[in-house]
């Protein structure tokens, strides 16, 4: 059925928010070229639809990437090292560029550090974990006062920074060995990975990124509707433009949030620290400030430094960068954490990548590529003040 007047009934804006894959999902859809052409009645069975076929989809795909299922394909493939095993195109697709990025981040993100993330006590889904093990006060005073009392955990005074990148590698470690691990396809379409004992991989460091940009690719090509939509997976948010409105697609408004308290609590202040506008491409974020958790008589966290096996110690609090998939702004924004600020703002200056960092004493630095995104560019020089 189609109309001549908009249904003031329809929204603009329709919002889809899930919880898989150990974090939280939101799908937005911009439904303004609808609300003329179809009734309510048909947008909200559309919409219900559409929620069914994301939510398989994030199903399936925890089923393929969980490491914390010994039963996904992961996981299997992680227990049956030293032979070929046949995996899945999405498993393939995935481990393919995970390798890809190692070279490119001078081997610092790299899928082949499990062992390690579970020594720091990552063995079990991030909502599980102890998050307030030691006596905890109460958060009171300015805003520069409390973010530093905030991170004074994170041990990331200049004498610790885990950012020196050598040419040697004396250490025998199996993640130094990424070339190790064989991928073929062959003939007839079947997929196949060797894996090396010893190895055992972990693909979330670009995991969520990918499957962002699949739902979003869906949603705007495949769909029929062909929605325009931003699919956000826990902070790696990817753009889905119709091919119909490239050369005039949506602009959307993507907040850049403070970061974390050590207990999970975001700074007292409500506003964000900056407001990006984007009308394709992508964004994430990643940082030492919200996936955290105590093990061992310490604070830990997900970002692994290779060449000590241990969360690293960064004077980078958070890292968000754009690129033109999610998939490479997710490893970036892990490899200028694991950089450290001055080297993570060389690189990124050098090949104009547009990002914003935030230092653990809560200082906001951009690089010139992200000015034009930049809405509130007086944020800026608030941060830190």
């Amino acid at each position: 059925m189609q109309t001549n007047m908009p249904d003031k009934n329809i929204p603009e804006l329709v919002t889809i928010k899930l919880l898989a894959m150990g974090c939280h999902i939101q799908v937005s859809l911009n439904m303004t070229k609808l609300n003329t052409r179809y009734s309510k009645k048909e947008i909200d069975h559309q919409i219900a639809m559409l929620t069914n076929y994301v939510q398989q989809r994030l199903a399936h795909w925890e089923k393929t990437f969980s490491r914390f299922d010994d039963s996904s394909e992961l996981m299997k493939l992680n227990s049956q090292t030293n032979q070929w095993l046949e995996v899945s195109p999405e498993l393939f697709e995935v481990l393919q560029c995970a390798i890809h990025f190692v070279s490119k981040t001078q081997g610092l993100v790299t899928p082949t550090l499990l062992k390690p993330l579970c020594d720091a006590g990552y063995q079990y889904s991030f909502e599980t974990l102890p998050k307030m093990s030691e006596p905890s006060a109460p958060i009171t005073g300015s805003k520069v006062s409390s973010n530093a009392n905030s991170n004074a955990n994170l041990n990331t005074s200049a004498n610790l920074q885990d950012t020196l990148i050598t040419n040697d590698f004396k250490l025998n470690h199996n993640h130094k060995r990424i070339e190790r691990i064989q991928l073929r396809q062959l003939s007839n379409g079947q997929h196949q990975v060797y894996l090396p004992s010893g190895m055992a991989l972990d693909l979330n460091g670009c995991v969520k990124g990918w499957c962002a940009m699949q739902l979003a690719e869906h949603i705007s090509h495949v769909h029929d509707w062909q929605l325009p939509c931003l699919v956000d997976m826990g902070g790696d948010m990817a753009i889905g433009v119709p091919r119909n409105q490239i050369d005039k697609p949506v602009t959307w408004g993507v907040a850049v949030a403070k970061p974390y308290l050590t207990n999970g609590e975001h700074f007292q202040e409500e506003e964000d620290v900056a407001i990006l506008k984007l009308s394709m491409g992508a964004v994430a974020t990643s940082g030492q400030d919200y996936r955290r958790w105590w093990h061992q008589g310490r604070w830990q966290h997900h970002l692994i430094h290779p060449h000590y096996s241990r969360p690293v110690t960064s004077d980078v609090l958070t890292a968000t960068v754009l690129a033109t998939d999610t998939l490479t702004a997710e490893v970036y924004a892990k490899y200028c954490v694991l950089l450290g600020v001055k080297e993570a703002l060389a690189w990124l200056d050098k090949h104009h990548i547009a990002a914003l960092l935030i230092d653990t004493n809560n200082k906001m630095m951009t690089t010139s590529a992200i000015g034009e995104h930049l809405v509130q560019p007086k944020f800026i020089s608030s941060i830190g003040a």
